[in-house]
C-alpha cells in the first residue's frame, strides 16, 4: 500500500520534472541551491555546520533548506524541481528508484545508523538490563515491548524490527505507537503508556533531562548498523552529470563540515543551537560527541555499506514498501567519483 501511494504522488508530479531540477543564480552572483531534508534532525548537522561556517559560501554557493514532510514529500521536491539535492534516508531513495526515477546517491552524512532506543527505568528493572548489558540482552527484551515513534513502519521501526529476529524474536510482539516529538514520549513513558521510544539524537539526551528515563540501546552498537549509508545525500543522476562541478562543490563543503563537526562537536554545537529551538547547548554537544562514529572520513560510501541499509528494508518488505534487492555496486545506486575529486589523495 505505501509503495502505491508513493507511486501515485509521484506520478502526479511528473509533469513537473520537464522543468528539471535548475539551479538559479542569487543577487551576489552565487549559485542558488536549495537541500531538502524530511526534518529537522542533529543526523544532518553536518549541513547546518557547512551554512554556518561559510564553505557553502567558499564554493559560492547560496545555500537554502526546505525542511520537512518526510522522506517521500524530499524525493517528490527532487523530481519535481522545486529542490536540487535531498538529504533522507536510503528507504526514500529506493522507493523512488522502484517507481521508475534514476537517482543516485554522492555522499553519505552518516556512515551508521543513527537510532538509539530510551526506556523506562521501570522496564529496564523489569526486565534486568541496562546500558551495559548485550545488544542480544537488550533486544531480547523488546519483545512484548510497546515502543513511541515518530511514524509506525517508519525506517527506524523497520531497522528496530530486523535486529530482533536477527536475535531470534518475533518482531510481531513489539508494538509501536505514533508519538511525534521527545515531549509525547517522555509523558507516555513517565506515564506507563509506553515502555520507551526510538528515535535519532537529541532524543536519548531529552529523554535523560526530562527523567523519562534512560539510554539502553544505539543501533549502532549492533555490527552490521555501525557500517550502514544512513542519511545520504542523492540527487537526479541526470542533473549532477550535467553539473560535475557545482555536484563537487556540494560534497566538497559537506565534506569539510562533516569533518569540523566529527573533530569539534562543541563548537559545532554552539553555531547550530539556533536551527534546534528550545534544545540547550550542552544536550546539542553531548549528542553530537555520541554521533562523531557516525562521521566518517568526507562521507565516502562503501557497498557494504549499502548492503546493510538495503537488507532490512527488503527482508520487512510489507513496511517499508522497498521490495527489490537493488544492485550496490558504485556506480549503481551510489558514487564516490565526486568525493574523489573533491578530496584527491
Amino acid at each position: 500500500m505505501k509503495s502505491n501511494l508513493f507511486t501515485l504522488l509521484l506520478s502526479t508530479l511528473l509533469f513537473l520534472t520537464a522543468c528539471g531540477n535548475a539551479s538559479s543564480t542569487s543577487e551576489d552572483g552565487k549559485t542558488a541551491l536549495t537541500f531538502a531534508e524530511p526534518a529537522r534532525i542533529l543526523s544532518f548537522a553536518p549541513l547546518y555546520v557547512a551554512i554556518e561556517k561559510g564553505y557553502f559560501e567558499d564554493e559560492g554557493i547560496e545555500a537554502n533548506i526546505a525542511s520537512g514532510g518526510g522522506g517521500s514529500q524530499v524525493t517528490a521536491t527532487i523530481l519535481s524541481g522545486d529542490t536540487q539535492f535531498a538529504l533522507a534516508a536510503p528507504r526514500a531513495m529506493l522507493s523512488a528508484i522502484e517507481a521508475g526515477e534514476d537517482l543516485v546517491a554522492i555522499q553519505g552524512l552518516n556512515s551508521a545508523l543513527t537510532y538509539e532506543v530510551a526506556l523506562s527505568e521501570t522496564f529496564m528493572k523489569e526486565k534486568g538490563i541496562t546500558k551495559e548489558s548485550t545488544v542480544e540482552e537488550k533486544v531480547k527484551a523488546l519483545a512484548g515491548a510497546k515502543i513511541g515513534s515518530n511514524q509506525v513502519g517508519d525506517s527506524g521501526d523497520v531497522y528496530l524490527r530486523y535486529l530482533m529476529e536477527k536475535y531470534g524474536q518475533d518482531q510481531s510482539t513489539l508494538e509501536t505507537v505514533k508519538m511525534e516529538g521527545t515531549g509525547s514520549k517522555v509523558g507516555g513513558m513517565q506515564e506507563g503508556i509506553i515502555d520507551g521510544g526510538i528515535a535519532s539524537p537529541p532524543f536519548s539526551a531529552l529523554v535523560e533531562a526530562e527523567d523519562g528515563g534512560s539510554l539502553a540501546l544505539e543501533l549502532s552498537e549492533e555490527e552490521m548498523y555501525a557500517e550502514l549509508a544512513w542519511e545520504i545525500v542523492f540527487a537526479k543522476r541526470d542533473y549532477i552529470e550535467d553539473n560535475p562541478e557545482l555536484t563537487t562543490k556540494v560534497v566538497r563543503a559537506l565534506g569539510k563540515a562533516i569533518e569540523f563537526t566529527r573533530d569539534n562537536p562543541d563548537e559545532a554545537a554552539g553555531l547550530i543551537t539556533g536551527y534546534f529551538e528550545g534544545v540547550d547547548q550542552a544536550i546539542l554537544e553531548k549528542s553530537l560527541t555520541s554521533l562523531k562514529p557516525t562521521y566518517v572520513g568526507y562521507g565516502e560510501m562503501t557497498q557494504a555499506a549499502w548492503d546493510h541499509a538495503q537488507d532490512p528494508l527488503v527482508e520487512l518488505s510489507e513496511i517499508s514498501g522497498v521490495s527489490q534487492t537493488h544492485d550496490t555496486a558504485e556506480e549503481k545506486l551510489w558514487t564516490n567519483r565526486y568525493l574523489k575529486e573533491a578530496f584527491p589523495k
